[in-house]
């Protein structure tokens, strides 16, 4: 059944179609910029605390996280702080043997190894036990994230977060580089827009939104990347079948940003911190093949674990409301993906286990679908847990074998529970368009929106009222293509992966289109090709309540 449609603007709204899709979305380019870094809560004190590490020579120690978000910030921070003449270095965690965030005996190791100043990136707001030790030992910490704070403010000299109760800091969506550059900004980094490339690449791959703040730097990153790539950045554009030109937001987020969280998922993250911070290509050349090659290692395990996890399904007359696996090997790294791939292909909540460690404890990763907060749904059973945390769409957990089938039974009824209750979630449809207002000039004035992403993605258009002038499979079947007439224009659209519902609409049929406007360059030939979200029988056009 396909799922209801809602439009936010159309022709009738008055503007081109990029004007109307940026006015419904609220882009105001006015509002983009950077903002006074010493609005947020804590800045005062962290740079005061740093420019007295510096005068005095201390050992400054910035312990990162595994993934993009925390090795580019790792990274930034080194090089801002070296620049600023401070003794630092980096830690990161391993995420398989330490997992995620600053932990206790993480913090015995640092206060042995004699460091005078500690800063997290993009963890440590919600570290209470390991803080509360650094304090009562004298050792200074401050804290750079951006993830979820508690109510009481964790004992450090200053934490750096847009979350934090009182914060009057006026953007919030900051990935954790975002904040380290906000940092290096009002420590007065010379270099400051040298940085700039890697909190693009760490804000795309981080899935941070790209709104307000986050495209002014996001844009300036790509210009950056553009003038002038670092020699790890460049060596990664420079592997077989990553792009070479163009390269936008979409490049970062899927090209790049997988290579860099690949080392934490499958080795260790220290592979992509010595590429971005190295200043020498021929190491950089080195270390982006091993990460390429790391990659390729991870899209293998995690297509064997989806095949796995199908074969389960196979022969199910009926999928209960949340699928749930347990394997035997696993890889922790890769659970994630493997419940976000099956959740997006059953349009369900996935819960992926893996008995990896063979210590009695399970460790799983969920996924979850719109409309259902996975997190809340699993805090529900915390007390089977030995933890757990995440947020809406996403959670991370441990359960102790011997408490496994009944927090499965448990959840799973639950979310049962949820599902049924649930509204189907409507197809957002950027604009109506018609067909006078489709050629090939389109996706180049829509690229006004970039750059686009998590919170502002690429747009999706409706064209209603079309009549279908030709169609057929392609690809031995698994897609679709045809060629639909609008008024006087004949346009030609594809669905990728779509064939047996495709097979479903005939010559003459009128149908409405849901769709990216994309060029098709084919023997020096471009032209205007309309690939498809989803295409239905006509109906009148359904307006988007008021938000």
């Amino acid at each position: 059944m396909s799922r209801p449609w809602q439009v936010r603007t159309g022709p009738w709204d008055g503007g081109s179609v990029e004007e109307r899709i940026m006015r419904a979305r609220g882009l105001d380019p006015a509002l983009e910029c950077s903002h006074d870094p010493f609005l947020m809560l804590g800045m005062d004190n962290a740079v005061a605390r740093i420019r007295e590490a510096i005068r005095l020579q201390q050992r400054i120690l910035v312990f990162g996280d595994y993934d993009a978000d925390g090795v580019t910030s790792s990274t930034l921070l080194r090089q801002g702080l070296a620049d600023l003449g401070a003794r630092v270095s980096v830690r990161l965690p391993h995420r398989v043997e330490e997992g995620y965030g600053l932990q206790l005996a993480q913090m015995e190791e640092i206060l042995h190894s004699g460091v005078d100043l500690l800063i997290t990136a993009d963890n440590g707001s919600t570290a209470l036990a390991p803080l509360q030790l650094a304090a009562s030992s004298g050792l200074d910490v401050i804290v750079v994230d951006h993830h979820s704070c508690l109510d009481t403010p964790p004992p450090c000299v200053a934490l750096l977060n847009p979350h934090q109760p009182g914060c009057a800091y006026p953007f919030k969506s900051l990935a954790a580089v975002g904040v380290a550059w906000k940092l290096l900004e009002a420590l007065g980094w010379p270099a400051i827009e040298e940085g700039l490339d890697l909190v693009a690449l760490g804000t795309v791959a981080d899935l941070a939104r790209l709104t307000g703040e986050n495209r002014f730097l996001v844009r300036r990153g790509l210009e950056q990347i553009q003038r002038a790539a670092r020699p790890g950045i460049r060596a990664l554009l420079e592997l077989p079948g990553v792009t070479k030109d163009g390269v936008d937001a979409r490049t970062l987020g899927w090209q790049l940003g997988p290579r860099i969280n690949c080392a934490g998922r499958l080795a260790e993250a220290d592979l992509a911190y010595h590429l971005l911070d190295t200043e020498d290509p021929a190491r950089a050349r080195d270390l982006a093949v091993r990460l390429d090659s790391l990659n390729t290692q991870r899209r293998g395990v995690q297509d064997e674990a989806v095949k796995a996890a199908e074969r389960v399904l196979e022969g199910a007359s009926e999928l209960p409301a949340m699928l749930m696996f347990v394997g035997k090997d696993w890889h922790l790294g890769v659970i994630g993906l493997i419940a976000g791939r099956l959740s997006q292909s059953h349009e369900r909540p996935v819960l992926v286990m893996s008995r990896v460690l063979d210590n009695g404890v399970v460790k799983g990763s969920a996924r979850s679908v719109p409309g259902l907060n996975i997190t809340q749904a699993i805090a529900r059973h915390g007390h089977l847990l030995e933890n757990f945390g995440g947020h809406a769409e996403a959670a991370g957990l441990s359960v102790r074998e011997e408490n496994l089938q009944a927090f499965m039974e448990a959840l799973g009824d639950d979310v049962e529970e949820a599902m049924a209750q649930r509204p189907r979630p409507a197809l957002i449809l950027d604009s109506a368009v018609d067909g006078g207002e489709l050629d090939v000039s389109l996706p180049g004035r829509l690229l006004a929106l970039e750059p686009c992403g998590s919170g502002n993605p690429r747009p999706l258009l409706g064209l209603f009222g079309a009549r279908v002038a030709r169609c057929f499979d392609i690809g031995g079947g698994k897609h679709f293509k045809c060629w639909v007439e609008h008024g006087a224009c004949r346009l030609e659209a594809v669905w990728w992966g779509k064939g047996k519902e495709g097979a479903a609409f005939q010559v003459g049929d009128e149908v409405d289109l849901a769709f990216e406007a994309r060029l098709n360059s084919w023997k020096e030939r471009t032209e205007l090709q309309l690939v498809l979200e989803d295409l239905r029988m006509s109906q009148a056009p359904e307006r988007l309540p008021s938000q």
